[in-house]
């Protein structure tokens, strides 16, 4: 099942890299560059597949560099996402996606279903939540190898943008564990300011302030 479907994705991505023109401002297409680290960054490039269940497909590409800047690793990738369910409805929208990341080089993926609702709780404040269950697949020793989870509570003051979010993370199959508490406040529509607690898999808790700034297009 999982080759039959590494291998519909890997076909659209490659209809996505057949020589026809296309557009910037069109519709469907996908540019996503980002910064991972320091020392590492990837861009994912596709396009939203015209099916009748929204799919979309592409290219993962990316670069990490050691301390003193020389490359150690260029990564390609296949992804591929589908929409399983969309609800929006006045007060409340509920989606459910499924996404699978493969390794180009080595043949090893990760299976991604994301759970995600976001819900009017009062006329002051809205309440999200998020699931992420991610199954790991070893292309070296052609087995799974391993599970993922992930879950986050956000509560968020729609006047001032102000959120509390607690945020719990397993890893390995539920071998270790991470939570973090965090205070969010956006300050405009790209910019927003965290500090937060965080315990990480190592069991340590750390203050932390950072300040993210993203633009789409």
């Amino acid at each position: 099942m999982l080759v039959k479907i590494l291998g519909t994705l890997a076909a659209a991505s490659l209809i996505l890299l057949s020589p026809v023109e296309v557009k910037a401002q069109e519709r469907g297409l996908i540019w996503a560059p980002a910064k991972n680290s320091d020392r590492s960054y990837s861009a994912r490039l596709g396009a939203k597949l015209p099916t009748e269940t929204p799919l979309r497909a592409g290219l993962e590409m990316g670069m990490s560099a050691s301390e003193g800047g020389a490359v150690v690793d260029t990564p390609v990738k296949f992804w591929g996402d589908m929409t399983l369910m969309s609800t929006n409805l006045p007060g409340v929208k509920i989606a459910r996606d499924v996404g699978i990341l493969m390794n180009a080089l080595t043949g090893s993926a990760a299976v991604t279903m994301t759970m995600t609702q976001k819900r009017v709780a009062t006329a002051d404040f809205d309440v999200e939540s998020n699931r992420n269950v991610t199954l790991r697949y070893d292309g070296h020793s052609q087995q799974w190898s391993g599970l993922d989870v992930s879950q986050s509570l956000r509560l968020t003051r729609s006047a001032t943008g102000t959120a509390f979010v607690l945020t719990g993370a397993s890893r390995d199959t539920f071998d270790e564990f991470s939570s973090s508490v965090a205070l969010e406040q956006k300050l405009s529509d790209n910019l927003t300011v965290t500090g937060s607690f965080d315990r990480g898999f190592e069991d340590r808790f750390r203050p932390a302030v950072h300040a993210n700034y993203k633009i789409r297009w």
